[in-house]
């Protein structure tokens, strides 16, 4: 790969420059934009790329990541304008990662990893252990205030991202909260209504710290059932709490989103949807440990939890029409998150053929089966050996299938069968003990139309629980980026 500068425009590196503090600062508000534009637009430009690998880096990232919005393209080996400047950062990471030099060593390695899904996981790593090797952590960072602002603005938005990227891998952070003391910077100018987001996403990734340490960690499945449940109780009223601290609108609903455009914050409605779609991730993770954890009871709070469950993930295959496929959107929100509420609906599907709602579930898998079609058309069909969209149609024809065994069964002199709470059937026998023939089957029983079931153990893990067998669904939308032949990490 190429390491030398491409030689640039001035007219357009500003142009870019300016792309991307519109599109994708405020979101990760890591990189202060007068200074940066002082190196990067200045007459000594040539001589800082030349000389400085991690701001090299930094520089053709940035251009990057902006040319997307002025000139198209994308992260694909060998296309489009964009991929020229990224392969400039590409071909750096070896002189990046080490040794460390600094501010601009972090800001480098972070900025990476916005642009390059498949070593993603590496850089994020890096990043979160680079910061705490110098000392960003702390309440004082080196160096004047400006300095030590950069500093923290650094590392909070890498602690963000980290938090965020861990906890749907099913693993501890790399920095532990006892061991923060820097303030949350205030960064006007980054969302809407003089809001700071910064702030806001703190708030979240240490309620999603303490959720992980108290529900998902190895230590915390050897906690006996009740203290369990109080802690899930607990994180209901702190994720509740959190959302209404938050002003009305940027505030999580379940089941409805705002698509209205703020024109002074190009990022507003980006941010209101990750804000929607992790706020329903975590609900999505709490019901379904909540039913695991129930499994033995039969109660009214049973049900209500698998309406609330159900609710969430409908919420999130809605506002998935809210998801841009670009580069910069972390894995999390444009696939795992999606992809765990299909598996949940299409479980409620499989598992509850006669209920009342049965219609609108196949309704959302049509939906969620429309935004991976549109993955795989804007992909070139980059999903592996199977078609996530097949899902619907497979429900539809368990269902049909089941209706029309209900429909159309003569039920037998003497005995019956039944349908169960799975929507299969079950053999009930005669008076004298025998089994009738299991062809003859008759209607469901009466009230299944309103009873939910959900399987204790689905063949989805739970978001955020760190099981060794549970699939790293993160791998499965990465094959077109980093190399077109790979699939993997």
């Amino acid at each position: 790969m190429p390491t030398s500068p491409i030689k640039v425009r001035p007219e357009d590196a500003a142009c870019y420059i300016e792309a991307y503090y519109l599109k994708i600062h405020p979101l990760s508000p890591f990189l202060d934009r007068h200074s940066f534009e002082e190196k990067a637009l200045g007459p000594n430009t040539s001589q800082r790329l030349a000389k400085s690998a991690p701001f090299n880096a930094l520089y053709h990232t940035v251009l990057a990541l902006g040319c997307q919005y002025v000139d198209g393209g994308s992260f694909d080996q060998g296309k489009g304008k964009a991929w020229k400047y990224f392969e400039i950062a590409l071909g750096l990471l070896p002189q990046i990662l080490v040794p460390i030099e600094g501010l601009v060593h972090a800001q480098a390695i972070f900025a990476t990893n916005f642009s390059c899904m498949q070593i993603g996981e590496t850089l994020i790593s890096e990043a979160a252990r680079i910061v705490q090797v110098l000392g960003y952590n702390a309440a004082h960072a080196p160096g004047n205030l400006n300095h030590e602002k950069a500093c923290h603005m650094v590392f909070w938005v890498i602690y963000w991202q980290e938090r965020v990227f861990c906890f749907f891998q099913g693993r501890a952070s790399m920095i532990p909260e006892y061991d923060i003391g820097c303030p949350v910077p205030d960064i006007p100018g980054t969302s809407d209504s003089h809001q700071n987001w910064l702030l806001i996403t703190t708030g979240l990734g240490r309620l999603m710290s303490r959720m992980y340490e108290s529900l998902f960690s190895v230590s915390a499945t050897r906690i006996h059932k009740g203290p369990s449940l109080a802690a899930i109780e607990s994180m209901f009223y702190e994720l509740e709490a959190w959302r209404g601290s938050l002003p009305e609108n940027l505030r999580p609903h379940k089941s409805c989103f705002s698509s209205k455009e703020d024109t002074a914050y190009a990022s507003a409605h980006e941010m209101r949807a990750q804000l929607q779609f992790l706020y329903c991730a975590l609900i999505l993770s709490l019901c379904r440990l909540r039913i695991h954890l129930y499994a033995d009871q039969q109660c009214h709070s049973d049900q209500q939890i698998k309406l609330q469950l159900m609710e969430a993930a409908r919420s999130i295959i809605y506002l998935s029409r809210h998801i841009e496929h670009e580069p910069h959107v972390p894995i999390w929100e444009l696939g795992i998150v999606p992809i765990s509420a299909l598996f949940v609906i299409f479980d409620f599907v499989v598992h509850n053929p006669f209920h009342k709602e049965i219609n609108v579930n196949l309704a959302f898998l049509d939906i969620a089966g429309g935004y991976f079609s549109r993955w795989e058309v804007s992909h070139n069909g980059s999903l592996p050996e199977f078609s996530i969209s097949e899902f619907s149609h497979i429900a539809r024809q368990f269902v049909r299938e089941s209706n029309d065994k209900s429909q159309h069964a003569v039920p037998a002199s003497g005995g019956s069968s039944k349908i169960n709470s799975v929507g299969t059937e079950e053999v009930v026998h005669q008076e004298d003990g025998e089994p009738l023939d299991n062809s003859a089957s008759i209607s469901p029983l009466d009230g299944l139309s309103d009873y939910l079931f959900y399987p204790e153990d689905p063949l989805q893990p739970v978001l955020g629980n760190s099981m060794s067998m549970a699939t790293d669904l993160s791998s499965i939308f990465n094959a077109s980026y980093w190399c077109p032949s790979t699939t993997g990490f």
